[in-house]
């Protein structure tokens, strides 16, 4: 690939050809907040948190659009934190409570975006009481699923596709029913958990195999 430079609020940056603007920046060790990028995947795009401004003002998707040379870009401004920011505050409001505990909490990707936004969490429970709290899905004897830290971002599902060809995992139910579901072979989770691994949250928690058996 060849090597090409764009500028990223206001200092310029090495790029690759058909490298998205998110993984340049990434790269070059700029953050810009994402939940459903995974590298490796096909970016979806479905968080919509990765938004960077263009020298025209367009708000665009990093993780979707390629880098050209002699672009120019922001990953902060007025406009785009009014168009991340209640989107975060929402997935927070909905999210479960409490980070203590959570085997994902220090390297959650909700909690860095949180960070980076310096968004206040209390003052965001405070809009709204949180939901009745679901049951924690234990039907698949590999890892369980819990509804209630789940921000729906897909990476489970895009990464069960992408190594088996079709996925075992799927959405089901509608607004805030909405869930992901298992229905397929136990076995070939046994060999790969690679949702687990990727999931940036903690909502799949792999089971001890060997006593599930």
């Amino acid at each position: 690939m060849s090597k090409l430079t764009i500028n990223i609020d206001g200092k310029e940056v090495q790029a690759k050809s058909g490298d998205t603007i998110l993984e340049t920046a990434l790269a070059a060790g700029k953050y810009i907040p994402h939940l459903c990028y995974c590298p490796g995947l096909k970016p979806e795009a479905l968080c919509r948190l990765c938004l960077v401004e263009m020298a025209d003002g367009e708000l665009i998707t990093s993780c979707r659009v390629p880098v050209v040379r002699g672009m120019v870009i922001k990953t902060k401004s007025p406009a785009i934190d009014r168009a991340v920011r209640p989107t975060v505050e929402l997935l927070i409001k909905y999210h479960h409570e409490r980070c203590a505990g959570c085997p994902a909490s220090g390297h959650c990707e909700l909690q860095t975006v949180m960070s980076h936004l310096k968004i206040d969490r209390k003052r965001v429970r405070r809009l709204r009481p949180p939901p009745a709290k679901r049951p924690i899905d234990v039907m698949n004897r590999c890892f369980d699923y819990d509804p209630n830290r789940c921000i729906l971002c897909g990476i489970c599902i895009r990464t069960c596709e992408a190594i088996h060809g079709e996925s075992l995992l799927y959405y089901i139910g509608r607004g805030h029913e909405t869930k992901v579901a298992f229905y397929g072979d136990e076995k070939k989770c046994e060999t790969c958990l690679k949702c687990v691994e990727r999931c940036p949250v903690g909502t799949l928690l792999a089971k001890n195999l060997i006593e599930a058996k």
